[in-house]
């Protein structure tokens, strides 16, 4: 009996250094530079908002955090290079749907895995995208669309969409919107959102989806025709335009998300610290208004958890959505 209680005391006092190791960590936390990985080049959406976000956390942390772009091959260059980082923290994941949800589906082989190489921080924010047509068509909703879709397929002309890529965040949502609604169109990859718009104001491809941000002022000249948002409620940018529930079909998920992510075995404490930073900053009125509503982004600052169940379901929905799609990009 005193053998048992004497080993169950020296547990007691492990686990109890170790806690106190790891609060210790998480206080002294950051102690040096922080680096975040942001796997698009310097000047767009994603570096745009990690750039802002590190210097207030660098304004926090009276530390630098320094923003390393690594552009290239759907996130996974700039993924691979955090996965293969040390686990203190100190070199952090600016990832989106891209490489922690598309491209495990996408792709037959990874240099990582999302779950065994990753720890969830925070999903930062959410970019609805909105589903749009040429100011020509004669619908004006997305039932009026749809029912147009179906009109030109028995015609032998099939309606067209364009998006940023195949097998990308503008491609596979309108995969799931053929599904759902049963109707067949044409699709047309470009590369990137740059060329699309011009051909679908010109009318020679017919919809496409695309975030609020990169097409609102195309909407508010009247140049482009927007049927619906995929969120919860309306954007703030364009007011006038119905989410896809209150259009009265299914929303089609079309949500591009950021959110940080450390290398596996980062101590807990030290990512419940990154959070809860990053979540205090997303909730100052100032930061929300430059780096947020001007954008028509939704601010999330999610906790670990919540971001780990978000990652887990949205995979889930794009393995469907890949396999809908029969794309592979290997």
């Amino acid at each position: 009996m005193t053998k048992n209680l004497s080993t169950l005391a020296a547990a007691t006092l492990a686990l109890c250094a170790a806690t106190a190791v790891t609060q210790a960590h998480a206080q002294a936390f950051p102690a040096k530079p922080v680096t975040i990985v942001v796997p698009y080049s310097a000047g767009g959406p994603v570096d745009n908002f990690i750039r802002a976000l590190s210097q207030q956390l660098s304004d926090s942390w009276k530390q630098p955090v320094v923003v390393l772009n690594k552009p290239g091959a759907n996130e996974i260059i700039g993924a691979d290079q955090v996965a293969k980082s040390a686990p203190d923290g100190y070199t952090l994941f600016a990832g989106t749907e891209a490489s922690l949800t598309m491209s495990p589906h996408l792709y037959k082989k990874l240099p990582y895995n999302v779950e065994a190489d990753f720890v969830p921080i925070s999903q930062l924010i959410s970019l609805p995208l909105v589903l749009f047509t040429h100011k020509n068509t004669p619908a004006n909703t997305v039932s009026e669309f749809v029912e147009l879709a179906r009109k030109a397929k028995a015609q032998g002309k099939p309606l067209s969409y364009g998006s940023s890529g195949a097998g990308g965040i503008a491609h596979l949502p309108m995969v799931t919107f053929e599904k759902q609604e049963g109707i067949s169109m044409t699709h047309v990859p470009y590369r990137g959102a740059a060329p699309l718009i011009p051909d679908v104001i010109a009318g020679q491809v017919d919809a496409a989806v695309l975030a609020v941000s990169v097409i609102e002022q195309h909407i508010k000249t009247g140049a482009l025709k927007a049927l619906a948002v995929s969120s919860e409620t309306r954007s703030v940018a364009l007011p006038q335009v119905p989410t896809f529930k209150e259009a009265g079909v299914k929303d089609i998920h079309a949500i591009f998300s950021i959110g940080l992510l450390a290398p596996k075995g980062t101590p807990a404490a030290v990512v419940d610290k990154v959070a809860a930073s990053a979540k205090a900053i997303i909730a100052t009125p100032d930061f929300r208004q430059k780096n947020i509503d001007a954008f028509s982004y939704v601010p999330v600052a999610s906790t670990p958890v919540e971001f780990k169940n978000y990652l887990s379901s949205n995979s889930k929905l794009q393995a469907e959505r890949v396999k809908a799609s029969g794309v592979t990009l290997d």
